[in-house]
């Protein structure tokens, strides 16, 4: 029974994700991840040689777009963990339904799934700590030396996709050292420390990929090879600034995001189940109970003081637990049940499944980005017209927009030639007299152009390139019929840049025909019919979820994020849906959305966020610089 529920659990979850699954390029950490995915140079800085080896697979069998291939993997994988953890909950619990109840809740949980369907880690991250936690379960049964073994090799391995692994450790530790038949001097005879010893340098090999690839470490000191090796493999350059680094009187704040959160994944129901599940566990094998509640605090404690824009993925170790803990309570409620006679027996297990169910479809639609194709056409657009024979592309992006472009060059449009500003800034004018030499123009984007101006003024003769009509917000929201139905929201801006509040003005008078008055708040949506006094405007400082009927259709306009933390939501920070059907991503700064009689999405836009329609500026060949004499030859881009 225990298997065919973590089938059923693997296919329900499956059908989930490949359902939703973005089907090409990301922005952010997902574009880099799959612009590396399939490749054999993995740098130590790269990281995760489980990771790429597994994702790698993927892209080399299957005939889909690298982008494409890379999100069903961590779809494959996510089903799996969904079956693991199966096994596990009703191996805590002794209970399939109950196991299969914390499976399907952790598999339609917001966070969770949002990492499914994209290319990121999180989706072995949690199936390896789902087998480790089936391993520990299983040597518990029967301790054995090769079980014990195993429970080295899962988390060992682990640590090549992920090393927050380390975070299992405490917990494993003390499990081990309490619940062995021999007691804590059984595990620490040299034969046990040995072959911890050995699995652990065994799995270490991993990272020999990264290491292999790296040239400048062939000749150096081995003592100097290893410590910049650990610098870049652990980025112990910025995370020395960011573990543990929440000052004090902003944890109410994040103790007030962990609860939005928490109820975002499992809802009230579910916390319910998990604290009454905690218990019962605590009462049923005190053993297991401490198991899971340093895994929890351990988790927990690293992701609440974790000084980083995405905080929620680094809480989907401690959800996992709340989902089995979740399991556990399911179970105690099914004990309590009368007799097998009783129809409470056979409708309290139907009513729990459903529980899941029922947030996988209320989720659905938020999540949903198999249509998504929105990264890609936003560069489509920024380079479309662009000779590669005769033009030169000069980017400076937001590190998000950054990778994505590296994606888009390297497997979108390779004919292309395609650089970034920043790391040639100091010599740009070679750079200019080099492609001048070779005929071509240099093409860049609107803050290349700026930062060309600030750093070398009246150097360069830069024009708009006209081939790309950039209109501003508000031409593109004149040009929408009276009458037409829209939303749009502003959530507070990036810190770096962002909106000016006249745009907002602008915006909402251009949309209503007459001035708009707006409420303060973090969160804003207005929604109505152009030309018309909005049907709504709400503003809080807090993430809320809304329904307004607009033109007998009603719109579902959801706040998914805590913003004084999220800088960066791979699922974006809210959304617009319609019935079944996901209408805008909500991005920070403004976004908007119009519809047309059919109900066909007439306009999707945004302003001060990452989507933000990118202009362009040109340096003629020829014509930009205007003092010569550099004596370089002409020989390539110089990217």
């Amino acid at each position: 029974m225990r298997i065919a529920a973590a089938v059923a659990a693997f296919v329900f979850a499956l059908a989930l994700y490949t359902s939703t699954l973005l089907p090409g390029q990301d922005l952010g950490d997902t574009a880099s991840f799959q612009t590396a995915a399939g490749d054999t140079v993995l740098t130590p800085r790269d990281g995760y040689p489980l990771y790429f080896a597994v994702t790698g697979a993927f892209v080399r069998v299957l005939s889909l777009e690298r982008a494409h291939a890379a999100n069903l993997a961590s779809a494959v994988l996510a089903a799996v963990a969904a079956g693991v953890i199966v096994l596990v909950a009703a191996g805590l619990t002794g209970s399939v339904v109950a196991g299969l109840f914390a499976a399907l809740l952790f598999a339609a949980s917001y966070t969770f799934w949002s990492q499914a369907i994209i290319a990121e880690v999180y989706a072995l991250h949690l199936l390896m700590m789902s087998l480790a936690l089936l391993a520990i379960l299983h040597w518990e049964r029967r301790p054995s030396l090769p079980r014990l073994a195993v429970v080295f090799f899962t988390v060992a391995l682990g640590f090549g996709n992920h090393l927050s692994m380390v975070l299992l450790l405490p917990a494993f530790t003390v499990f081990l050292l309490t619940a062995s038949p021999g007691g804590p001097r059984s595990l620490l005879r040299p034969r046990v420390i040995a072959l911890a010893t050995g699995i652990a340098l065994a799995c270490s090999l991993q990272y020999l990929w990264n290491l292999s690839t790296v040239d400048a470490y062939r000749f150096r000191d081995p003592a100097e090879v290893a410590r910049s090796f650990w610098f870049d493999v652990t980025k112990s350059d910025w995370r020395a600034s960011m573990v543990a680094a929440i000052p004090a009187q902003r944890m109410a704040d994040r103790l007030a995001m962990y609860w939005f959160d928490i109820r975002q994944q499992v809802g009230i129901p579910g916390v319910a189940l998990a604290l009454a599940g905690a218990a019962a566990l605590f009462c049923r094998s005190w053993g297991r109970g401490l198991l899971l509640a340093l895994l929890f605090a351990a988790a927990w404690a690293f992701a609440i003081t974790y000084n980083v824009g995405d905080v929620h993925v680094f809480l989907l170790p401690s959800h996992l637990v709340v989902a089995l803990w979740a399991g556990c309570g399911a179970a105690a409620l099914i004990r309590v049940l009368p007799s097998p006679s009783s129809l409470l027996r056979y409708a309290v297990p139907v009513l729990l499944l459903a529980y899941p169910a029922w947030r996988a479809w209320d989720t659905w639609p938020a999540l949903d980005r198999s249509g998504d194709t929105t990264p890609r056409e936003f560069f489509d657009r920024l380079l479309s017209g662009i000779s590669p024979e005769r033009e030169a592309v000069v980017a400076a992006l937001g590190w998000q927009q950054h990778n994505g472009i590296d994606y888009y060059a390297r497997h979108t449009r390779p004919d292309l030639t395609i650089g970034h500003l920043r790391p040639v800034l100091l010599h740009f004018p070679f750079l200019v007299e080099q492609n001048a030499a070779l005929g071509r123009d240099l093409v860049l984007t609107d803050e290349a152009a700026l930062l060309v101006r600030e750093t070398y003024g009246p150097l360069f003769a830069i024009e708009r390139d006209t081939r790309l009509p950039t209109p501003t917000l508000v031409e593109r929201l004149r040009a929408l019929p009276t009458g037409t139905p829209y939303a749009l929201t502003m959530l507070k801006p990036y810190r770096e840049g962002g909106i000016e509040q006249e745009e907002v003005t602008a915006a909402l008078s251009t949309l209503a025909g007459r001035p708009v008055s707006i409420p303060p708040g973090d969160y804003l949506v207005v929604a109505g019919r152009t030309g018309a006094e909005p049907g709504l405007v709400r503003a809080a400082n807090r993430p809320f979820r809304v329904k307004v009927p607009i033109a007998g259709r009603t719109l579902d306009v959801r706040m998914e994020s805590w913003l004084s933390t999220d800088t960066i939501r791979r699922a974006g920070f809210g959304h617009v849906v319609e019935g079944r059907r996901h209408l805008l991503t909500i991005d920070r700064g403004l976004s908007v959305v119009a519809l047309g009689p059919d109900g066909e999405v007439l306009l999707r836009t945004w302003q001060g966020g990452m989507l933000t329609p990118q202009g362009r500026w040109v340096i003629r060949a020829g014509s930009g610089l205007k003092a010569h004499g550099s004596g370089l030859e002409a020989q390539d881009s110089g990217f």
